[in-house]
Formats: C-alpha cells, structure tokens, sequence
C-alpha cells in the first residue's frame, strides 16, 4: 500500500534548494552517514520563519555538528547565535566546521548542559534573545524551555524540533519494544504545557519530525 506521508514529504523535498554549497556538502555528508541535522523541510521552514522575523539574537539548545548554526548565520547576517552542545566531542566537531564555514564571530560555542547553560547566560546578563530553537535530549524539552524562556525578549519565536520521536509521542503502537514510555510521556506533558500556557501561543506543526512553535507574550518568570 502507498504510504501518502512519504510521497508527500518526498514531494516536499523536491523543492528544496540549498542556501550555498558549503552547507549542502555538510548535509549529503551527514545524512549519507546518518549524523542528525535539521530535515530538508524543517530547513525549509526555518528559513521562512527567520526571513520574517529577522532575530538579531539567536539561541539554540543542541549544536549536534554546527549545522543550524551555521544556517542561522548565512540567513541572519547581523544576529549574534549562542550555540550549546553538552557532548565536548561533538561540539569540537561544530567547532572545526564553523571555523572553515564562518569567521564573523557571531557563533558563539557553549559546553554543558541545556538548562545550566541558559542559567549562566542569565547571570551574565546575556538575554532578549528573539529566536530560540530546542533541539536536544526530547525528555528534557520542559526544563531548556523554561530557562530559555527567562532570557527571551517579548514576542520571542520558540521553535521545539522533533516533537514526534518517530510516533512516540502519538502513540504507544508505534514503541514496538516499549523502550521508550517515558519519552512519549513527557514529551505529551511538555506539549500541553506549551499548549495552554496563558504567556505562550503555540501551534504544533508537522514538519520534519514534529515542530511546536511558540510565540512568547511576556511573564513575570523571567525576575
């Protein structure tokens, strides 16, 4: 039988353009040795979302190889992107392919985790960050939201990546071995939270693996 969401996302697809060749060769690189960065329709959709809103500070929770940051770059010339990766390997890797990517300056690295990370960014004052896109460990989504939340300016885009976990998240049938229950239900809980917070508006999308997006309105967290 023709599965209808895989002729679509391929149809998809076919539409996709790289925005340069330094980035194109890093995704057929990755996705030849099946190393996760953003799908070809998340990018797609990312970039109408940043052409629009045009962040002058970007943060992004989970640099994997430094693909998205690097993205963030080449479409937002003038926005300063503070990156954090909590595995040092992988970010030395994002490291060396920025390097030969991108000399601006405006990728700053971060090592550690998530939600610690925001922290330290809020005790230095480093805020009014107007794009935020969370992309790491999916049990952890509800705390990097949190602290990123604190140093979000008003009117602030979160994007939250993969939101499905493959089905997880939809349904138990689709966690043939039942390994990851907890996952699912977590990332259930995180999504009505994002769902009925009376300081966000959130539209959950499907691109990719799952997108929520977040529109922040303001709150008293952030004293």
């Amino acid at each position: 039988m023709t599965n209808l969401r895989e002729d679509l996302r391929e149809y998809i697809n076919s539409f996709y353009e790289p925005i340069c060749d330094e980035l194109m060769g890093l995704r057929l690189m990755s996705e030849e040795e099946y190393i996760p960065v953003i799908r070809r329709d998340t990018e797609m959709f990312l970039r109408t979302v940043l052409e629009s809103k045009r962040p002058k500070k970007i943060l992004e929770i989970g640099t994997a190889i430094g693909y998205s940051a690097m993205y963030f770059s080449k479409i937002c010339k003038d926005a300063e992107i503070y990156s954090i990766e909590k595995d040092e390997g992988i970010l030395d890797i994002a490291k060396k392919n920025v390097a030969s990517f991108d000399n601006s300056g405006r990728i700053h690295f971060m090592l550690g985790d998530g939600q610690e990370q925001c922290d330290r960014l809020f005790d230095m004052g480093i805020a009014d960050f107007d794009f935020v896109l969370i992309d790491a460990a999916k049990s952890h989504y509800r705390r990097f939201f949190d602290a990123a939340v604190r140093i979000c300016a008003d009117n602030a885009i979160i994007i939250s990546d993969d939101i499905w976990q493959r089905g997880v998240t939809v349904s138990e049938k689709y966690d043939c071995k039942a390994k990851h229950r907890t996952n699912g239900r977590r990332m259930n809980e995180f999504l009505s939270f994002l769902t009925h917070c009376p300081y966000l508006h959130t539209t959950l999308l499907d691109i990719g693996d799952g997108l929520a997006l977040s529109v922040y309105k303001g709150n008293t967290c952030k004293e």
